[in-house]
């Protein structure tokens, strides 16, 4: 009986085990044509693939996830600030100037956590501003002047060789009418407004106060004046014959911008100065003087009772001394004069907008007028000179202001200053024709 009852359990597991075999074949045959997917844990898919070593190769598409990562980081602001200017801007002359210049300086650096450098250059010889510019911008533009104050004739210059940039700041501030006309003038060059105006200087005759006569305004009526006269008629430049030919309108340049000298109003000009000495009005010293200080000398020395001569040598050389005159100016509807702007020096934008701030700060109104009267310059602004307070020169001042242009571009002064200076001895020193003298003096230009 217990033989019959194993052999019983004995058939039972085979028979069991069969059954378990036989479900497992018919499921993996049958399992491909199931209408669903059926998941066997311990079966694999056919179509798995072995994974790979390499990395995966990344994807560098900017996208909201990965655009921070590949944005670059912003440059840090500049830390200082070059400025170039001429020994007279130099803010450690130790003159009045110089002191108010440097303060303002030190408290823009102070206010803006940077450095400031000063390097002062030459305005002539092989160091001079514009060529220093043009040898930086070369062989190191990283060290380009940021802001460079420039004279007229060096501004053009400058302009030419694309060695300042113009600016819409610049033009913004401009557009303001707080300017004089001479400060328009001196900001442009090919139609562009490249610099911002700081200071000028004009021709006036200066006179005596304590005489009862006062000189006329009028150029052409030099010799109704009273006493002993004089001028540089020495000069290289023959600048006070250009002042009468371009007061009587006489053109300098062509169409083409070379130079020009007409006939009928040289004619004039010249018709000036011959009735002036024919009076035995323009004194002898005239001859012998070159340069507007030379006139001024003999001014103070009371040589002369009048005499031609930049404002600035009348503003700085005051004496309070009773030896020398009470010195005051006549108000022309004409001068010829000269004058200083701001520049920016290097292209970069972030320079530049840190130059720009400064630039506007050394315009304004009440900084400007302390500064320009510190040096004797007219400043570029009507509103500056208001704050002036020399009592007796500044209704003057304000005309002359108002009615100076510029002297022509260099180039043009150049060439004509010789013929000017040779016809106005011709004049005052042999007697010539005045006719003759012209016709040779316009024959000279071709």
């Amino acid at each position: 009986m217990k033989n019959k009852k194993h052999q019983y359990r004995k058939d039972g597991l085979k028979r069991l085990a069969l059954s378990v075999l036989l479900l497992t074949m018919l499921t993996l045959t049958a399992c491909e044509s199931l209408p669903f997917d059926l998941d066997l844990p311990w079966a694999l898919p056919t179509s798995v693939v072995p994974e790979s070593t390499e990395e995966p190769e990344q994807d560098l598409t900017p996208s909201p996830e990965n655009e921070t990562e590949l944005t670059e980081t912003p440059a840090l602001p500049p830390s200082k600030l070059i400025l170039w200017l001429p020994p007279a801007f130099d803010p450690n002359n130790e003159s009045e100037a110089g002191t108010i210049l440097q303060e303002k300086l030190n408290l823009f650096a102070f206010e803006n956590k940077i450095e400031i450098i000063v390097r002062v250059k030459s305005q002539t010889g092989a160091g001079s501003l514009t060529d220093a510019l043009t040898a930086t911008k070369a062989a190191v533009p990283e060290v380009l002047p940021d802001l460079i104050a420039l004279s007229a004739p060096e501004l053009q210059l400058a302009a030419e060789r694309d060695l300042i940039y113009p600016h819409e700041a610049l033009t913004q501030l401009l557009d303001e009418n707080d300017w004089y006309p001479f400060g328009h003038q001196l900001s442009e060059a090919d139609d562009l407004i490249v610099a911002v105006p700081a200071i000028g200087d004009s021709l006036s005759l200066v006179y005596d106060s304590v005489y009862p006569f006062i000189p006329s305004d009028d150029w052409t009526n030099v010799k109704g004046n009273y006493g002993y006269f004089a001028f540089a008629a020495d000069d290289p430049q023959g600048k006070f014959l250009l002042l009468l030919y371009m007061a009587v309108g006489g053109e300098v340049m062509d169409s083409q911008g070379y130079a020009l000298l007409q006939e009928e109003p040289l004619i004039e000009a010249l018709q000036i100065l011959k009735d002036g000495r024919n009076a035995r009005h323009i004194s002898s010293l005239s001859l012998g003087f070159q340069n507007e200080s030379q006139p001024w000398q003999s001014f103070l020395d009371r040589a002369l009772n009048t005499a031609v001569v930049p404002v600035s040598l009348v503003l700085t050389g005051l004496d309070e001394s009773k030896d020398q005159p009470d010195p005051a100016l006549t108000q022309p509807d004409f001068s010829l004069g000269t004058g200083s702007a701001w520049a920016l020096g290097s292209p970069d934008p972030a320079r530049q907008e840190l130059a720009l701030k400064l630039l506007s700060q050394l315009s304004e109104t009440e900084f400007l007028a302390r500064w320009s009267e510190a040096m004797g310059k007219l400043p570029a602004r009507p509103s500056a000179l208001g704050y002036w307070t020399h009592p007796t020169l500044k209704p003057a001042l304000e005309v002359i202001a108002q009615n100076v242009e510029l002297y022509p571009p260099e180039d043009i002064l150049n060439k004509l200053g010789p013929i000017l200076r040779n016809a106005t001895l011709l004049i005052l020193r042999d007697n010539a024709s005045v006719s003759e003298t012209a016709r040779l003096a316009v024959e000279s230009v071709k």
